[in-house]
């Protein structure tokens, strides 16, 4: 079993990946016809919503035992 530590680490490296992958999909964007441009700038709105709760719950896990770290009320009980 991991620690809350450890799990944060996992959360930010899939976070980092999902950041490169934004990155290239936004480089390809401008080569694409029009419906295959929507259909991309859909993926990426989703895309970037992981990434953002990705990283808050990677900066969650971090910092859960650090009295003074403000807790994101949607990811604990």
């Amino acid at each position: 079993m991991a620690t809350l530590l450890e799990l944060s680490e996992r959360y930010l490296e899939e976070a980092e990946r999902l950041k490169q992958d934004i990155a290239c999909r936004s480089r390809l964007l401008p080569e694409l016809l029009p419906e295959e441009q929507k259909a991309m700038e859909h993926d990426l709105r989703l895309l970037r919503q992981m990434l953002r709760e990705t990283r808050e719950i990677g900066n969650t896990l971090r910092h859960y035992y650090e009295p003074s770290y403000w807790r994101n009320r949607k990811y604990i009980c």
